[in-house]
């Protein structure tokens, strides 16, 4: 079962934690894997940060990216053959439950491209 929650929330965080943010919250130990091949591209995240982009453009442009990938990474390939056999697991990143984050685009994305997953709680 897939989860999303951000990372100063422990008590949603179900099974494996997987952190798909570019970086890690100092001050914080270590409790999860990373996945690369899903962080959204550092230029996305500036132009949205500077207001260059809206939220549904910063979707727009993370799901392209992240098509563009599925066809270029093995490495997410092989992640995704294997999902359905990871039980619970989280997608962890900054921001706060109920904000626009990059980690429910990819949630639906990943449901779309796994039939078998299903989604817990969205937070």
């Amino acid at each position: 079962m897939l989860y999303t929650a951000s990372f100063y929330a422990p008590d949603n965080w179900q099974g494996l934690r997987y952190r798909v943010s570019r970086s890690h919250p100092r001050g914080r130990k270590t409790d999860w894997e990373t996945l690369p091949f899903l962080y959204p591209a550092r230029e996305l995240l500036v132009a949205y940060r500077a207001g260059d982009l809206d939220f549904g453009g910063l979707s727009a442009e993370y799901l392209i990216s992240l098509n563009h990938r599925l066809n270029e990474s093995a490495e997410l390939q092989d992640w995704l053959y294997k999902t359905p056999d990871l039980g619970d697991f989280t997608l962890l990143c900054f921001e706060p439950e109920g904000k626009a984050c990059h980690r429910l685009v990819l949630a639906d994305w990943l449901l779309e491209r796994l039939p078998g997953l299903v989604l817990g709680q969205k937070r």
